[in-house]
């Protein structure tokens, strides 16, 4: 890279850089982050906020396809600075706005702002590198975008903050086009397989496919608390994620620039579907779901970016960024909304469409053929109780002492009380698969089809050995024979409970997210305070000091509510709402456990309670939940 140092192609090629990284930063941490968290204060149900999304996804289509149109009319680098300014406009309206109409003109605009940006900056790239290391420009643009929105302070502000940032860093982008070369003579291309028709189909649906894989894992984890903790959840955290995109990112470019790009796009979709396969249930728990989603998601984003660039044609740029961009995104976002998972069935016809596209290249089909074999293989050898000897002795367990006789194990799919608080009604054929079938009939406990996915393995143990310092008034007989040293009957029936609803997991935390209380009457202060005492201080003590009786046995010993911040209420968020979910529900893969026969007017009174015990100091460091 040093003969681009010092010279008029080298200050181009990183105005490059830099208008790249500019776009992917606007687009992640403000269009696909801070502006659906404003929304949701006028949009909170899903129906609603899938309104918005849609003029966000046609304003982009539109604002793709008039791009084309205005590169006609208005030289490029005019155009560019001045998209940069209208998507800085744009959100800085977002940022002001308070009524839903209002909202829903801002996501249009932004979307027309920002698929314009797109198309027009396309266009710009190859002349600005002067073809020299476009892939490498276009890898490190697209990496420090992904890890700078990775940074902790950035990725924990508001989403307000989010939002000025993002206006911020479109008002400086909007100064870069002045560096950026012109094209010095009429455009040529030489001809190319990879643009003719077909070519350009094939690469169409291989980017819809990744796109769609990655909208669809993105929004899944985004709503279950227990995978976005697990993905984004600390600084540690978050500095990996950082890293492993701009390093990915960076190879991207580096293999695109050798004509690599074919291979990146099956590496991409091999890492994406194990990443969906992992979020989904199909994998061992060990397998890192994490890394094969960032380092899938920054391979194919250079791709979507290098691809219409090596071209730079506006019609081409459009198609690309409005079929597999926006639409692709919009049906990915849809899929995880409705069905709350990225069916093994779209994996599966994900990754042979982009074999298809691909894969009459010898060493690409045996790729993807290998890796997709790899997860499958993985898959199959981590699903239920019966892949597991430690839970499939736990199921013996469970049958030996008895447990059917006060536990159902079947949710009732037509009563809506049932699935609120037990969670999605699995197929009865799957239920009666391993014999001996434990539906049971009679319900003195809660039902346990998907206890897994509703109480931590943590919980379950001190459940099962001191049942009521954990639930006072439970009827339960403690279990603590079962953990003596020396006995593994303990361990293996917590194995199977943590078994039980794997596959229902994304199902479940999308139920939980869009449940709201009851609106009218909560439970008057002394009556929640007196509930409060029985039912939360044996771990929160009683004036939620995180010193209840049974705080030593916790692996996280909950925070002192006088001084430490929330943990789980995000910043901006309605605190009384998330409070209710979480005292209802609890939280997945955490010692908090949820309360889900209480009523609606009682979680109310619960939740103000416990507003009015949190006083955190400003200058405090810690968590509380």
């Amino acid at each position: 890279m040093r003969e681009l140092a010092a010279t008029s192609l080298g200050r181009s090629w990183w105005s490059a850089v830099a208008a790249i990284a500019a776009t992917y930063v606007y687009f992640l941490i403000f269009a696909e982050f801070a502006f659906i968290e404003l929304a949701r204060a006028v949009a909170p149900t899903t129906p609603e906020l899938r309104q918005l999304m849609t003029g966000l996804g046609a304003g982009g289509v539109a604002g793709a396809a008039g791009a084309v149109w205005l590169l006609r009319k208005i030289e490029r680098r005019r155009l560019l600075a001045g998209l940069f300014g209208a998507c800085a406009g744009a959100a800085l309206l977002a940022a002001t706005v308070s009524s839903k109409p209002g909202y829903a003109a801002t996501a249009v605009a932004v979307g027309l702002a920002l698929g314009g940006l797109t198309v027009t900056l396309s266009t710009c790239l190859r002349a600005a590198t002067a073809g020299r290391r476009l892939g490498l420009a276009i890898g490190l643009g697209t990496g420090l975008a992904y890890a700078l929105c990775n940074v902790p302070a950035i990725f924990a502000a508001s989403p307000r903050a989010q939002t000025l940032g993002a206006a911020a860093v479109a008002l400086l982008a909007a100064l870069l086009p002045r560096g950026l070369r012109a094209e010095s003579g009429p455009a040529t291309a030489s001809p190319n397989s990879e643009y003719s028709r077909f070519g350009t189909v094939r690469w169409v649906l291989v980017l819809l496919a990744l796109v769609w894989m990655d909208s669809a894992a993105f929004y899944i984890i985004q709503h279950a608390p227990e995978l976005k903790s697990a993905t984004w959840e600390g600084a540690a955290a978050l500095w990996g994620n950082a890293a492993m995109h701009l390093a990915a990112a960076v190879a991207a470019g580096a293999v695109l620039d050798r004509g690599g790009r074919r291979g990146l796009a099956g590496a991409a979709v091999i890492a994406l579907a194990l990443a969906c396969l992992a979020l989904g249930g199909y994998l061992p728990g060990a397998v890192p779901a994490r890394w094969f989603y960032t380092a899938g998601v920054s391979l194919y984003s250079t791709v979507l970016v290098e691809y219409p660039a090596r071209r730079a044609e506006a019609g081409l740029a459009a198609l690309v960024f409005g079929v597999a961009g926006w639409i692709g995104s919009a049906l990915g976002i849809g899929m995880a909304q409705d069905l709350a998972q990225v069916p093994l069935a779209f994996v599966i016809a994900a990754v042979a469409a982009v074999a298809v596209a691909l894969g009459w290249r010898p060493r690409v089909k045996t790729g993807l053929a290998a890796g997709l074999a790899v997860g499958l293989g993985l898959g199959n050898s981590g699903r239920g109780a019966e892949a597991d000897p430690l839970a499939a002795r736990g199921r013996e367990v469970y049958i030996a002492e008895g447990c059917i006789h006060c536990h159902s194990q079947y949710v009732r799919p037509k009563v809506a009380t049932d699935v609120l608080n037990w969670g999605p009604a699995p197929a009865l054929a799957t239920m009666l698969a391993v014999p001996p079938p434990l539906l049971g009939n009679r319900r003195q406990g809660p039902d346990l089809t998907n206890v897994g996915n509703r109480r931590s393995p943590e919980w379950n143990r001190l459940h099962l050995v001191m049942p009521r310092a954990v639930s006072p008034g439970s009827r339960m007989p403690s279990y603590a024979h079962l953990f003596r040293d020396g006995d593994g009957r303990g361990d293996a029936l917590v194995a199977y409970l943590a078994s039980l609803g794997a596959e229902t997991m994304a199902m479940r935390q999308a139920q939980v997210a869009a449940w709201r209380p009851a609106a009218g009457a909560a439970l008057p202060e002394p009556a929640a305070g007196r509930l409060f005492r029985q039912l939360c201080a044996p771990c929160h003590g009683p004036e939620g000091r995180g010193d209840g009786p049974i705080t030593e046995r916790l692996s996280l010993r909950p925070g002192d509510w006088r001084t430490t911040p929330w943990r789980h209420v995000p910043a901006g968020a309605e605190a009384e709402t998330v409070l209710a979910r979480i005292i209802k529900f609890g939280l997945p893969g955490l010692p908090m456990a949820g309360h889900e026969y209480l009523r609606d007017a009682e979680i109310v009174g619960l939740a103000r309670h416990v507003r009015a015990l949190h006083n955190p100091d400003p200058g405090a460091v810690g968590t509380a939940r």
